[in-house]
């Protein structure tokens, strides 16, 4: 699971905002950049702010295992109680990815800099997919009840017969002590397990296509596109004092966009440790895909064998 990292976040952020130091329409910036607190109203620092972010992002991330932690649940009290939590994580994330949340404090209650300065069109987009995302995870946890996980850990005790089923036909069709009409028989019954593990699969799939919720490219994208607003308004402002609510600049398009898009999951400004997990479940299927081809050629010589043997 990605983790986000507070020293990280500072860094990108001190070095985004350093070109803000001593001008005069950021003079209350005062030692925000440097470790100390802003004269904006908030008295907020940056190393404050970052951890406060990373805390948030966090938080945000750690709905990634919602789906894995329901599947585990083995009572609907426990589903229950495990729902509610990430319901109420949903709800504190949703009320704190905001622009502004009070007349001194942008998004979670950091600093009203990120909110004057660090924010546009391109911004609010970022915010708005995030928030998207979350209110359809809450809408789904809120539709969702234990009856799935039941009918899940169903599925997966009838693919352990199916297969512990399979594999033993397949050791009898090996045998060298079967009839060829018992061999056709076997091979009959593996290619019809075959057919009913593939819909087992299928079923299964279809059930966990649930609370698929990933995070990190939308939050790694708004830090990225916090960081680059607030480095093109410092200098399109420089000279220039005024007014530092609403601000527009001319470069304010959806290139800037595309670009973090081209670059991946993975920037080289992304504040994060990511752990990948490449464990996938054992499929029986795709792992005998060759033996069902054979038996299905054994099936066809073997029934064409028997079918001589009966003429003569």
């Amino acid at each position: 699971m990605t983790r986000y990292s507070a020293e990280e976040l500072e860094r990108i952020f001190r070095d985004a905002g350093r070109i803000r130091k001593g001008k005069e329409e950021f003079k209350d910036d005062a030692g925000y950049w440097d470790g100390g607190a802003c004269n904006w109203g908030g008295t907020h620092n940056l190393k404050e702010d970052c951890q406060t972010l990373a805390t948030s992002f966090n938080k945000m991330e750690s709905l990634r295992e919602i789906k894995e932690q329901l599947k585990a649940c083995t009572s609907n009290q426990e589903y229950e109680a495990k729902k509610s939590n990430y319901i109420r994580k949903c709800e504190e994330v949703l009320q704190g990815l905001q622009v502004q949340t009070s007349s001194s404090s942008s998004m979670f209650g950091i600093c009203i800099i990120w909110a004057d300065q660090a924010t546009n069109k391109g911004v609010i987009s970022k915010l708005n997919i995030c928030q998207e995302s979350l209110i359809k995870l809450k809408s789904d946890l809120q539709r969702e009840n234990y009856k799935w996980v039941q009918e899940l850990n169903q599925l997966k005790f009838e693919e352990r017969q199916i297969t512990q089923r399979m594999e033993s036909n397949k050791r009898k069709a090996m045998s060298k002590d079967i009839s060829p009409s018992e061999k056709v028989a076997i091979l009959q019954a593996i290619e019809e397990d075959g057919r009913i593990l593939k819909k087992n699969y299928e079923k299964q799939k279809e059930i966990s296509n649930k609370f698929n919720f990933d995070p990190n490219k939308k939050v790694n994208d708004l830090i990225e596109k916090m960081k680059r607003v607030i480095e093109k308004r410092n200098r399109s402002n420089s000279g220039s004092g005024g007014d530092k609510g609403n601000q527009t600049d001319s470069g304010d398009s959806d290139s800037d966009d595309e670009i973090t898009e081209n670059r991946g999951e993975n920037s080289r400004t992304t504040p994060l440790n990511q752990e990948v997990n490449d464990n996938q479940p054992t499929n029986w299927w795709q792992e005998n895909q060759e033996l069902l081809l054979i038996t299905s050629g054994l099936l066809l010589i073997a029934y064409l064998y028997y079918q001589n043997e009966k003429a003569e």
